[in-house]
């Protein structure tokens, strides 16, 4: 199992220098560098020693997917320069969570919410795929969004985009927070990207938690081969980090 963790590049060396097997990049920072900020990124993503085949953020909260007035076009025109540097950069996976950005407006019903958020989710997987990429969708609490707010909602997102590069990220914070079983993983048919922070703080795992165990049991029913990155807070990473992912290995190994 390779565990990761969730940064920005300009701590890529903090999170090679901790043990992790590879960092999480932000896709929204990366499509908004200059041309010799991403040259430098990618040199520094070649010269820390760890890779990065998962990105998270896809979209900036200032693109507002569900926004009648925000076209096909319009997030192409994002995506496809996107995906190229993702690629470029090593990605394999990226995460669609965006909270922001998948906001369902005041006013629309929730069905015409979820039809469009379903042709965004294909259009996305449509062009993600022309890069080598597979999307996972992410479920948020509601504290983050109106839209997709679980494990079974967002397998339904899943099927209703119908897509091969459109798939389901199972994030622990999240199924916390919302009162979740972990085993709704399995029961949807598992997921291909994994989140995993405290509930409480969303901190980086220090110790061992029941529902840390139930989801990897969960994902190891439906033959989970993924990655599982860490997206949470640590005061020191030097410290917090390696403990971090010694557990979730042990862990892992014990589900």
């Amino acid at each position: 199992m390779k565990i990761g963790f969730c940064a920005k590049i300009d701590r890529i060396g903090e999170v090679a220098a901790a043990g992790f097997d590879y960092i999480e990049l932000p896709v929204s920072e990366t499509a908004a560098w200059t041309e010799e900020e991403f040259e430098t990124a990618l040199a520094k993503v070649r010269e820390s020693g760890i890779p990065a085949p998962a990105f998270n953020v896809l979209f900036p909260g200032t693109l507002e997917l569900l926004n009648p007035g925000t076209s096909d076009e319009a997030i192409t025109a994002y995506l496809r320069p996107a995906f190229s540097r993702v690629r470029r950069l090593g990605g394999k996976v990226v995460v669609f969570g965006s909270g922001k950005s998948r906001m369902r407006p005041d006013g629309m019903p929730y069905d015409e919410a979820f039809r469009r958020l379903a042709e965004v989710a294909r259009l996305i997987g449509g062009i993600a795929r022309e890069y080598g990429l597979t999307i996972a969708i992410e479920p948020l609490n509601r504290g983050e969004t109106n839209m997709i707010n679980s494990v079974a909602e967002g397998a339904c997102l899943r099927a209703a985009a119908h897509h091969p590069a459109v798939q389901l990220l199972g994030d622990y914070y999240h199924i916390a927070r919302e009162h979740q079983p972990p085993e709704d993983i399995a029961r949807v048919g598992g997921i291909v990207h994994c989140h995993i922070a405290t509930e409480i703080g969303r901190r980086a795992p220090q110790e061992a938690e029941e529902g840390f165990k139930a989801m990897f049991r969960a994902m190891k029913q439906t033959g989970y081969e993924g990655l599982v990155s860490v997206e949470g807070g640590a005061d020191d990473l030097a410290v917090e980090g390696p403990r971090a992912a010694a557990l979730l290995k042990k862990l892992w190994e014990d589900a």
